[in-house]
Order: structure tokens, then C-alpha cells, then sequence
């Protein structure tokens, strides 16, 4: 027996989240573990046994219209497989769409993390699905999404917006996808505690900025971060720009600064002139409601529902 509600589950290395979200999408049963506890050893097993626990004690024993995940991974095209998964082990070309319907007879769906985040982001900011929009999230890694007319660009392969990977010249660090020069090593939650081991070895990483952002240091750091930003809105001219990720979320970071740096790498006086910025709201639960909306959405294949997010 079926319930009305989506299981939206939002995987990440540090945590998993999870809750039901209705058709209009409010979000009830929210709950947050650790990921390792979860991961170890055998991820996709310990997977299926949580979302079955979940709908033991969350919906007794009954399936949800449908399980919703958003993983830190490269996807296939269709959308049935994860092809990598850099920050969590055993993740790697595992058919899990495959796995989780021999689990549970209901619709499964799975998509990168960063995309969940923009349908979350796109409706609460109340962006008309029409627009073109970009969105950019600084946390461990860096996140990227773009959604044109209602869509989110996924490429011929399935992995596109990953704009993390952009080569900076002079830039030898090796990357988590194992390629040399990546943008995401000199702008990412990873080289921040780079930066706090060799320079501020002293300073909680949650304060780094409060006591430390006029530093040379973190000065570069953030001109980082806008270098991709800028580059991406230069090549797309989208309508809206959302920034989020925990970094913007630091104490002190100087986020009128970083506005100022992006603003001045894009082209004059267009896109510049006419640009949209807009900060994501940064929640415990946006991955898990984002996944809500993208269940939603598919199976209806109209627009979302026009109903207030609490």
C-alpha cells in the first residue's frame, strides 16, 4: 500500500537526511544521521535497511509514492546509476535505481545532490521555472547546477555543470576527480582547511573568516570563489544567479566582497548591468525537500503545485 507522500533522502558524507514531503511540498518526519554509521562497509545495503527502518517507524510499513535520493556523485545520463562518487566509498558504478526497485515497489529516482538544492532554491525564491538560472554552492567541494525552461542541463554524458573542474592555469594541485588544475582545489571547504592548517593552525575553521578575512589568504581565497561564478554567467547570460554553500554561511565572510569580485569579471555593461543575484536559503533540510519537488514534478509532468513552504 502506497502513501500520498514522497521520500525525499539527501546523502552526503558528513550526514543523511531524510523526511516526507506532500504534494505541496511541506516537509513532516524529518530526520538527520550520520552518514559514516550509515556508509561503512556495505553503502547500498545499509542504504535500502535504512529507508526501510524509515518507513517502519514513519509510515507503518507502507511505501511512499516515491523515493527520492540526491547524491554527491556523477550520474548516468538516464539517471539510473551512479558512476562516481569521490567522497564516499563503495558508491562507485553501482546500479542503484536497479537495486532500490528490487528493494521496494515503488518509483525510485536519483539525481545529483547540487540539482535537489536548485529545485529547493528555485521555489522558495519564487523563480518561475521559464527563467534560466544558474546556482553555485561553496561547501567541501563546489557545487554547480544550471536549469533552462523548467529543465536542468545534463549533458550528452549525464555529467554537466560540473564547473568545478574548469582548469586554472599555474594551479598543480590534483584534484578529487583525479585531474590536475581544477578550479574546485583553490575554492572549496577542501582548501580552506588548507589554509587554516599552514596559516591560522590556531583558529577554528568556523571563525576563519571572523578573524581572518582581510588576510592575503583568504583574500585570494575568495577571488577564487568568483573566478567560476563570473566565467559561467559570461558564457549563459542566465536570468537568475543563486550562491549558497556553507562557506557563505561562515562567520564574517565577506559576502558583499565576494558580490563585488563577481560582478567585476562579468563582461560590461552585459551581463553585468542586468544581473540577478539571489542567495539560497541555507536549511538542514533543503536537499530532502528538493528531492520532494523533483519527485513530485516527474511524476505529475506539469508544474509545481502553487502552495507556501514553511
Amino acid at each position: 500500500m502506497q502513501t500520498d507522500y514522497v521520500l525525499g533522502v539527501d546523502i552526503g558524507g558528513t550526514h543523511i537526511r531524510a523526511g516526507l514531503v506532500d504534494n505541496c511540498f511541506q516537509l513532516s518526519d524529518f530526520v538527520i544521521h550520520s552518514s559514516p554509521s550509515i556508509l561503512a562497509d556495505q553503502p547500498m545495503a545499509n542504504i535500502i535497511a535504512f529507508i526501510r527502518d524509515y518507513c517502519a517507524r514513519h509510515l507503518e510499513h507502507q511505501l511512499p509514492l516515491a523515493i527520492s535520493i540526491g547524491f554527491p556523485s556523477t550520474l548516468s545520463k538516464d539517471r539510473q546509476m551512479l558512476l562516481n562518487t569521490p567522497n564516499i566509498g563503495g558508491l562507485n558504478q553501482i546500479p542503484v535505481v536497479r537495486e532500490l526497485k528490487a528493494a521496494f515497489q515503488t518509483e525510485i529516482l536519483i539525481n545529483r545532490d547540487v540539482n535537489l538544492l536548485v529545485y529547493y532554491d528555485m521555489h522558495v525564491l519564487d523563480i518561475e521555472p521559464q527563467a534560466m538560472t544558474t546556482a553555485f554552492y561553496f561547501g567541501t567541494g563546489l557545487g554547480n547546477a544550471i536549469s533552462i525552461n523548467g529543465e536542468l542541463l545534463v549533458g550528452k554524458n549525464g555529467v554537466a555543470a560540473e564547473l568545478g573542474h574548469i582548469p586554472m592555469p599555474d594551479n598543480n594541485r590534483i584534484c578529487g576527480c583525479g585531474n590536475v588544475g581544477c578550479i574546485e582545489t583553490l575554492a572549496s571547504g577542501r582548501h580552506l582547511e588548507e589554509i587554516r592548517d599552514s596559516f591560522f593552525p590556531d583558529c577554528k575553521i568556523a571563525d576563519l573568516f571572523r578573524y581572518h578575512a582581510q588576510s592575503v589568504q583568504l583574500n585570494r581565497f575568495v577571488d577564487h570563489m568568483a573566478i567560476p561564478v563570473a566565467t559561467e554567467v559570461n558564457i549563459i547570460d542566465p536570468d537568475y544567479v543563486i550562491l549558497g554553500g556553507g562557506i557563505l554561511q561562515m562567520n564574517g565572510f565577506p559576502y558583499e566582497a565576494f558580490l563585488e569580485r563577481i560582478k567585476e569579471r562579468i563582461r560590461a555593461p552585459y551581463p553585468r548591468a542586468n544581473i540577478a543575484i539571489l542567495r539560497a536559503h541555507q536549511e538542514q533540510n533543503n536537499g530532502v525537500v528538493g528531492a520532494g519537488i523533483y519527485a513530485h514534478r516527474t511524476l505529475q509532468k506539469k508544474e509545481p503545485i502553487s502552495c507556501v513552504l514553511h
